[in-house]
């Protein structure tokens, strides 16, 4: 489900994802399975920032201002911009946090996690998969305090993920965070393009209908 999101430099509202518990135990799965963390290693959210999401995301950029330029207050040491989507850091807090001080590697974890997902939400809607979208998603709205605790609760996720696997064995991992979402995004992918196939048919009036086709 998409909402509307305050945005802090712009007083804008922009599109957000609100994801149902299953949809954010499979993105802290996923996260961790690209970032190459896998269960035991400690998540550097330095290090995916600066080389993981660029990768996956040309677009994405990140910015170091000295904390004399700073001027989103001094209760905001770093902001995640998704209209430019960039995230902006205070110079003493990305200093900290290749010190390894924990509260500054949380903020920029924090920041981290809104840009993984505005990436979901890009991605859900590039793709147009319906089924794949609803699994992730809610279906009801929430509000924006509600999505700042959705983002600190899949950071909690992807820094602790024995959480998700807490009582599954292998085989149930697999099946449940592996499996079922690739057999899923096929499946939502081939009605998908079947859709859009007799769409083009129907266009160059090569087929008027196809009621056996219909869901």
């Amino acid at each position: 489900m998409e909402v509307k999101q305050y945005d802090v430099e712009n007083e804008n509202s922009i599109p957000t994802l609100v994801l149902s518990d299953e949809g954010k135990n499979l993105t802290a799965f996923w996260v961790r399975f690209l970032c190459g963390y896998g269960l035991d290693k400690k998540f550097d959210p330095l290090f995916v920032m600066e080389h993981i999401i660029p990768k996956f995301d040309p677009t994405f950029n990140f910015l170091i201002i000295d904390k004399k330029e700073w001027n989103y207050g001094l209760l905001i040491p770093a902001i995640y911009n998704p209209i430019k989507n960039i995230i902006i850091i205070r110079s003493d807090t990305y200093e900290n946090a290749l010190n390894g001080n924990t509260l500054d590697l949380i903020t920029i974890t924090h920041e981290v996690t809104h840009c993984i997902e505005s990436i979901i939400l890009r991605f859900l809607r590039a793709i147009q998969c319906v089924d794949f979208k609803t699994e992730l998603c809610k279906t009801n709205s929430e509000q924006m305090n509600h999505h700042e605790e959705q983002t600190d609760s899949l950071m909690s996720l992807i820094l602790l993920p024995q959480q998700i696997y807490a009582g599954k064995s292998d085989e149930e991992i697999f099946m449940e965070f592996i499996l079922k979402p690739i057999i899923l995004f096929l499946k939502g992918m081939v009605k998908s393009v079947g859709t859009k196939f007799l769409e083009e048919l129907k266009s160059l009036q090569l087929l008027e209908d196809a009621p056996y086709f219909a869901s």
